[in-house]
């Protein structure tokens, strides 16, 4: 495990990301709205800056191979589109398990939050759609996902499940997910804590429910990139999630909405334990010799 080349990449990883938004932020520019927007999706490009300087600039190495960037489609590529729709909804079914939570599937809580025009809007579809709009929703978070949420995905996923999953090879494949995840949820910091992202009302708490959301998440990515050889699966699964994890949000009532319900609340967290328990259970035997193999085709 070449150690200099890792500390290469999280000191320009973190220098380029928290410098940027200690700029953006302390010029008074997150105040506004579309530029705030505009920031947060540049900010996703950081880790493939990130790699881009050390892997080309300092160590003058190719990256398309090494960085799992020309892996052939396969059905690995179908299940990571299928898979984020399926945690987002297990969880949503999952979350009346905590009391006063409840399944609302005719969204009155969702629409209540809404401004007037927003929610008539909302409810128009429930009277000329011939299907719930739920269904609606899922198809454009479907269609952005592996579009342009994608994109945007790729450029996390070039630096998490590309650069530090070959360079944490040496630990194998549960240590080196689970490492990955930890130096990917503190990477958040900025706009969790000045953006309110995905926790507006408790951004210091946020931050460390984002960290325990990211080393769940990680294994699963980094098992979709192990099987299907390539990180742009990963990139489709991340963008998906991005996507669609508010809907599970909108067919739920009561609680936490973002400490407790969805996917990065405690109840998605116990979802996505159990499927990291269902991959450790099965593929226990198997999955560092899938991981060795991974990085011998891509040498």
């Amino acid at each position: 495990m070449n150690q200099g080349k890792i500390i290469h990449f999280i000191l320009w990883l973190y220098g380029l990301s928290f410098g940027s938004a200690a700029l953006f932020f302390m010029t008074g520019l997150g105040s506004h709205v579309f530029l705030l927007t505009a920031f947060m999706l540049l900010y996703m490009f950081m880790p493939f800056i990130a790699v881009l300087i050390v892997s080309k600039g300092i160590y003058k190495e190719k990256i398309a191979r090494p960085l799992f960037l020309t892996g052939p489609f396969n059905w690995w590529w179908l299940l990571a589109i299928c898979l984020p729709l399926l945690l987002v909804g297990i969880t949503a079914l999952f979350a009346p398990i905590f009391p006063s939570v409840t399944l609302d599937l005719s969204m009155s809580a969702y629409l209540n939050m809404l401004d007037d025009r927003s929610a008539q809007a909302m409810k128009d579809l429930f009277q000329v759609l011939p299907f719930h709009p739920l269904w609606l929703l899922i198809g454009q978070s479907l269609i952005a996902g592996i579009t342009i949420n994608a994109l945007f995905a790729f450029g996390e996923e070039i630096g998490w499940r590309g650069f530090l999953l070959r360079e944490f090879h040496q630990l194998g494949f549960w240590r080196a997910s689970f490492l990955i995840g930890l130096i990917w949820g503190p990477w958040h910091a900025p706009l969790t804590i000045f953006a309110g992202h995905n926790y507006p009302s408790t951004p210091y708490f946020g931050l460390v429910m984002m960290t325990v959301f990211c080393m769940l998440m990680s294994p699963l990515l980094s098992f979709i990139t192990i099987k299907s050889r390539s990180i742009i699966p990963a990139a489709f699964f991340h963008g998906i999630i991005n996507g669609s994890a508010s809907l599970g949000l909108m067919i739920v009532s009561g609680g936490n909405p973002e400490l407790l319900n969805g996917l990065t609340g405690l109840v998605g967290f116990i979802i996505l334990l159990l499927a990291n328990i269902i991959i450790y259970m099965t593929t226990r035997k198997s999955i560092d010799q899938a991981y060795k193999n991974l990085l011998q085709r891509t040498r």
